[in-house]
């Protein structure tokens, strides 16, 4: 396992060391490579979307592919399929009213998470609305400091983009859940925020 120290000049080209709302990007944040979580079925964490408490649980695996199902809020019975929570879903059903697929390509891998690591997606989809084509680019930009509620926590920063959005992960060593989770389209600005439950007041 290397030992990371992240640091403005290693960084400068993909992301500003500064603060913004809850998160530092700090210059001396020290993480070891962080190895991908393994889910076991059954296992559930909850998280604020935009603001409303959902939870999700592990309701099936396979060697490499999980099956997530909402069980609280406003999202609950929605499934969704894939290799964790910030890889592209395959499947989903009952999604914001969205049931599709998706297939891709891969290159690369972000896993085990370190400064620099990235990866590649050609992603071809469809659901019963609409069909689509993507290219998803994804890096491991830096590490942060992250405040949740009264608690702030070391994280890995995580960016993806596409030609419409850009979708950023913060990923702990103290949780197999992302902390955080934000997507960002280019014209409507933040769509969706998500934020693990550690006993935070959400409107606080």
């Amino acid at each position: 396992m290397k030992k990371i120290i992240a640091s403005c000049a290693i960084i400068a080209s993909l992301t500003a060391c500064q603060t913004n709302d809850n998160v530092i990007r700090d210059a001396n944040v020290s993480l070891l490579a962080l190895e991908k979580p393994e889910f076991s079925v059954g296992e559930t964490y909850s998280y604020f979307r935009n603001g409303t408490r959902e939870t999700v649980m592990i309701e099936a695996k396979t060697a490499e592919i999980y099956t997530f199902k909402i069980t609280e809020g406003e999202g609950a019975g929605c499934t969704y399929e894939g290799e964790g929570p910030s890889s592209p879903d395959v499947k989903w059903s009952d999604c914001s009213g969205s049931t599709g697929m998706q297939t891709m390509s891969k290159e690369g891998d972000i896993w085990p998470l370190e400064i620099g690591t990235m990866e590649t997606y050609d992603i071809k989809g469809s659901d019963n609305k609409n069909t689509w084509t993507s290219n998803r680019k994804c890096s491991v930009v830096g590490t942060a400091m992250l405040t949740i509620g009264t608690k702030t926590i070391p994280a890995f920063e995580t960016v993806c983009k596409d030609k419409n959005n850009t979708r950023t992960w913060f990923y702990s060593p103290d949780s197999k859940w992302p902390l955080q989770y934000t997507k960002v389209h280019r014209k409507r600005g933040l769509v969706l925020e998500m934020v693990l439950d550690l006993g935070q007041d959400p409107n606080g």
